[in-house]
This record gives structure tokens, sequence and C-alpha cells, in this order.
């Protein structure tokens, strides 16, 4: 590692590279979910085992996935199979004093038709036990590959969250982080890849040997935006994951970090310290030219932009020590937003712009009132790292070491439930939660 590249890692505690070995990754493997503070419960939720129709039972168990989803927003508590005593797949087949019996207050069932080689389509229905009636009327999903099962189950997720919340459901989502392997002795291997909000089905999209940081998505989810070492120094880039092309769009003398997108994709948000000290820039993908936002002696980094794209976020060490600013673009005024403890850096708002996630002390995962400054705490450990809110608001994923290992982490929103992301594992790092699929 060079010495630009070790100076730019310590620069702020979110933009710090900690890697260990990468471990195998295990298909198999399940969320683990933790809940803490018990008094607030879900809501009870049965999920009828989906029934198959006119084929074998593919490998997929819709259920599951659709009762993992739910347990991990801390809303719903999925109720276990056995408890049933029916098992109904279509709307008169239900019999409310079944569920009643079993204290569930949801119900969701469902089949799965198979129509030819290798195409499907699930039909499902969703119940207000309580009302003795179905909300909304059922629905399909139609064209299905067996691989595309877990998208479907993903979809119905979001479905039952809407109708018992009221809130968009996140589920139909993408992730998308930095794993790093070890391909001989001191030699590493860079990849940003992209997988399920689940963890499921990772793919990589971009490969270095040299470090990569701050991946970032377009609101399109067309693209990402990351920090590469590939041309030397680091550099933003911005990556088409269609076509797998990649450019430079900030590669000044210095460090050059931190990439963010506008709420309307024309915009990039940027560090760099081609002028000195780090100041928060942005670049237009229109016109391809770079405006200066602040102007400190201090390092300004990490901008993020509110939902309205009238305001930036961005930590900023002006006082000291790193706490988060907020920008208006409109007027130039910067207001400090962080008080409570010595540092809080990472800063990012959430859907409406009402809450602001961002690592607080070194690298305990907090989610702040952005009106009052009240503060909730999602993970109290010594080194996660990279908040970043579901696209509904309600979870938040983060970079976290379990057992000296190196995981994902998603927590909901108020703190009550964590879930470990399983189904990756390895040396992993900063990650970003995508848009909506759909």
């Amino acid at each position: 590692m060079t010495k630009t590249e070790f100076k730019y890692h310590r620069t702020f505690r979110g933009m710090a590279l900690v890697f260990i070995l990468l471990l195998p990754l295990h298909s198999e493997a399940q969320l683990d979910i933790t809940v803490s503070g018990g008094i607030v419960r879900g809501i009870p939720t049965a999920i009828v085992p989906f029934k198959t129709i006119d084929g074998t039972e593919p490998a997929t168990a819709v259920e599951q996935v659709i009762a993992a989803d739910l347990s991990a927003s801390g809303k719903f508590e999925p109720m276990q199979a056995e408890r049933f005593v029916s098992f109904p797949s279509r709307p008169e087949e239900v019999r409310f004093k079944d569920w009643r019996f079993v204290d569930a207050e949801a119900l969701v069932i469902g089949e799965i038709w198979k129509l030819g080689d290798d195409l499907y389509e699930v039909q499902f229905h969703i119940y207000d036990v309580a009302r003795e009636q179905e909300i909304g009327s059922g629905k399909r999903i139609a064209n299905l590959r067996e691989r595309d099962l877990r998208s479907a189950a993903h979809i119905i997720s979001d479905n039952v969250y809407q109708a018992f919340t009221g809130r968009s459901g996140a589920f139909n989502s993408r992730i998308a982080y930095v794993k790093r392997a070890e391909i001989e002795y001191q030699r590493f291997r860079y990849r940003i890849m992209v997988a399920d909000w689940d963890g499921f089905g990772e793919q990589e999209v971009f490969a270095s040997w040299r470090p990569i940081l701050s991946p970032a998505w377009s609101p399109d989810s067309r693209k990402l935006a990351f920090v590469s070492f590939t041309t030397g120094g680091p550099a933003v880039q911005v990556l088409d994951l269609a076509s797998g092309r990649h450019e430079t769009i900030a590669g000044f003398k210095g460090v050059n970090a931190a990439p963010a997108w506008s709420p309307d994709g024309t915009r990039v948000a940027y560090s760099t310290s081609r002028h000195g000290s780090a100041d928060v820039y942005i670049y237009n993908t229109l016109t391809k030219q770079h405006t200066r936002v602040t102007t400190h002696y201090g390092i300004d980094t990490e901008p993020a932009w509110s939902p309205d794209g009238r305001n930036l976020l961005f930590t900023s060490s002006r006082t000291g020590k790193p706490q988060i600013y907020r920008h208006d673009l409109d007027t130039g005024e910067t207001l400090r937003m962080t008080f409570e403890g010595n540092e809080n850096a990472n800063g990012s708002y959430d859907a409406e712009g009402s809450r602001i996630a961002m690592v607080h002390d070194g690298g305990q995962i907090v989610v702040m009132q952005a009106e009052n400054g009240q503060i909730t705490w999602l993970s109290r450990a010594k080194f996660d790292e990279s908040p970043s809110f579901s696209p509904n608001g309600d979870m938040v994923l983060y970079a976290t070491e379990e057992d000296y290992e190196p995981a994902l982490m998603v927590a909901s929103s108020d703190g009550r439930v964590r879930t470990r992301l399983n189904f990756i594992s390895g040396d992993v790092r900063e990650p970003a939660w995508s848009p909506l699929k759909y």
C-alpha cells in the first residue's frame, strides 16, 4: 500500500478499509435474526406453505423467503407452521376461526403453478384475520423462471408490508458492497458485488487489483459510483451495470472520495483535496462541470443528499473532530447537525428526510431525528461502519464484525431487530442499499 492510499484510508473511520481473510460462501445459510428489547412485538403472521400445482415442488420455498423478509423488518412476527390447524391455498379454503385460534393477525396463502419447462406463475392472497377480510384482491406474478421465485417472494413480502403498515416494502431491492480476497500472499483482488437485499445471489460487477471504496447507487439502480485506485491515486468512477463500461468523473491530484448521487440522477457530490484540504464538490453529469460547495481548512467529506435535492449532509473536522453538517444549496448556509458524542460521521437521510443514519463515536450505528437530535442506537460495537437506509427508511444496512469476522448486518430502524446476512461471507465492507427494482 502506498503512502497516499494509507493516508486516504485513515482520513475518517467510515472511509477505512478493514479486511480479514476471505471465507467460503455457504449458499444454504439462513438469516440470523436477533430481537432485542422484547416489549414491542411484531404482527403475528401466518404464512402458509405455498401449494405447488401441476409439477414438482421447486427448490425455492417461497414462504420461507417471505418469513425471513418480514422478520427482518421488525414489524412482523412470522409463526411456525407447526401451530397451524389448516393449510389453505385458495380463498374458499380459508376459515378465519382457525387463525384466530392460533392468534394470527395476518394470513398469507398462495399457489405456485408450473406452466411449462422452467415456467411458473405465483398466485397469492393476503388477509386481515381480525376483520375477516382479504386485503385487496388476489394477485398473480406470471412468466417466472425458477430462479425468479425468490424475487417473486420479495414482491409478495412488499405487498404484505404495504397492506399492514401503509408503507412501501423494501425487499425487492439490491445491495452493493466491496469484497476483498487474498489471491496470493499479500496480493489482493478487490471486487464490487451486487446481491438481493438479503445477500442471496451475489454477482461480481467490477474487479481490480487496487482498493475499491464507497459504492453508491444511482436513483434508477442502473449505475454505481465508487472510488478506485486503478489509475494510481483515488479517483471517483461511474460504472454502467448493463454494459460494464466505467469512466472517471473525478481524478484530480490528491484525494477524490465518497461519491453520492442526487435524487434526480443528474449530479454526483463527492469530496476532493484538489485545492489542498478536502472539500465537497458537485459533478454535473449533463454539463460535465465541477462546482465547489464547501471552502474550509478542515476536512469536508462524505456528502449525502436530502430527498428533495436541496441540501447536502457532510462530515467535517472543522471543530476538531468529525461532526455532521448540513449545507443548503440554495442559500449557501451551513448548519451543524450533531452535538451528542465526540464524533459523528458518514451521515445519510432516510427516504423522507426526517432521520439521519450515521456512525457515532467511532463505531456505533445510530439513527438521529433530524429535527430534534434524538438518537436511537442500532448497534453498540466499536467497528461498525457505512450505514445505508433501505429504500423505505425502515431498515439500515451496515458493515460490522462478529466473532472477529467481517459481516453485513441489517437492523430495523427502531433498533429492535438485527439480521446478519449469512448468504454473504468473506472480507466484506462498504455496503450500500439500492432503490427498489420496480
